[in-house]
């Protein structure tokens, strides 16, 4: 009789187990909400690929937090480009490449440490109008860097220029999230 008492128990709460690990995080924005607001972005797959698909999403309560992520999917580009400065450094032995070279160097560490300003400033909630002001001071080097490659001297195809568009596009998501934010 009590087996029969403990089986009765523990079905409706192994069911409420299941729904409680099935269903979305208490508050989490919903996948579809995502996917509405890439809809309202300029380029909805590179939305959906670099804020959608970031792990980080799933636990989301809100849109501070993918404005987190948005600073630190650029925080990630600029990492990325910094590695490939370090790859293609040999390939520019001429002064003028040598310049533009170390001049986005410079830019892109000055952008890494403006990305992480904005991130921590962005953790506070309520602030992200200064979030989004040192997101942009970083948006401006990395510009600059793509700049460099165009002028004083021979214009240069930038190795840094998938890098340079995706901050780019994700300051662009930065934009339209603090604008939300601001109600």
């Amino acid at each position: 009789m009590a087996t029969m008492f403990i089986k009765h128990i523990m079905f409706p709460l192994s069911l409420l187990l299941l729904l409680f690990i099935a269903s979305p995080t208490t508050n989490a924005m919903l996948i579809k909400d995502m996917y509405t607001f890439c809809k309202e972005t300029a380029d909805v797959d590179f939305c959906l690929k670099y804020i959608g698909t970031d792990k980080r999403i799933l636990a989301a309560k809100d849109f501070n937090d993918v404005l987190l992520i948005a600073f630190s999917q650029c925080k990630i580009q600029v990492s990325e480009a910094t590695k490939q400065i370090n790859k293609v450094r040999q390939n520019f032995s001429g002064p003028n490449g040598k310049r533009r070279i170390k001049r986005c160097e410079i830019n892109y560490g000055l952008a890494s440490a403006l990305f992480d300003e904005a991130y921590e400033i962005g953790i506070l909630k309520g602030v992200q109008n200064k979030a989004h002001n040192a997101a942009l001071d970083g948006l401006d080097y990395v510009r600059a860097c793509e700049d460099e490659w165009k002028i004083n001297g021979p214009v240069q195809k930038s190795p840094l220029t998938f890098y340079n568009t995706n901050i780019d596009k994700l300051f662009s998501i930065i934009f339209i999230i603090v604008q939300k934010l601001n109600g």
